[in-house]
């Protein structure tokens, strides 16, 4: 076996290992640019939430459903929520909304200051903090409730 042989066998070897381990990452390579896209636009709205929303509903840990303002992770209510209300209540604040507790401490709106592809980058941000049973149960509050031209 040459030298270039063997070289070319090495990185053979290693363009297949590589391949297999982002197959069994990210799944098969028809799925990688949607994945790749979603990733994206999570660190994206990770950066929105980090300067807009975390002074007041916190981070990933922490909380519980009670608290005021709500937590966005796993221990908060936010999941229970299909899409188009939590685009609402981005948009309009706690104003534009019927159910906000009295005591609740009011959100501002940020309509004129979070564009849509903000707004949605937040939400995918924020669904990376719920456990996998709570982001298929808003999914499907979403297909249920929110309706094409009201998302």
């Amino acid at each position: 076996m040459t030298r270039s042989t063997s070289i070319g066998f090495v990185v053979g070897i290693a363009l297949i290992l590589l391949i297999g381990g982002l197959w069994l990452t990210f799944g098969p390579p028809v799925a990688w640019p949607g994945k790749l896209t979603l990733a994206l636009q999570e660190r994206h709205g990770e950066q929105v939430y980090s300067a807009n929303c975390l002074s007041c509903h916190g981070g990933p840990t922490g909380g519980t459903i009670d608290d005021d303002p709500p937590r966005h992770n796993a221990n908060g209510h936010t999941w229970h929520h299909p899409d188009c209300a939590l685009r609402q209540m981005i948009r309009e604040g706690s104003a534009g909304i019927s159910e906000v507790r009295r005591s609740a401490v009011p959100m501002q709106p940020f309509k004129g200051s979070l564009s849509r592809d903000e707004i949605d980058a937040v939400l995918a941000y924020i669904r990376t903090m719920w456990m996998p049973w709570q982001q298929q149960a808003q999914a499907t509050f979403t297909r249920e409730m929110c309706f094409e031209g009201s998302a």
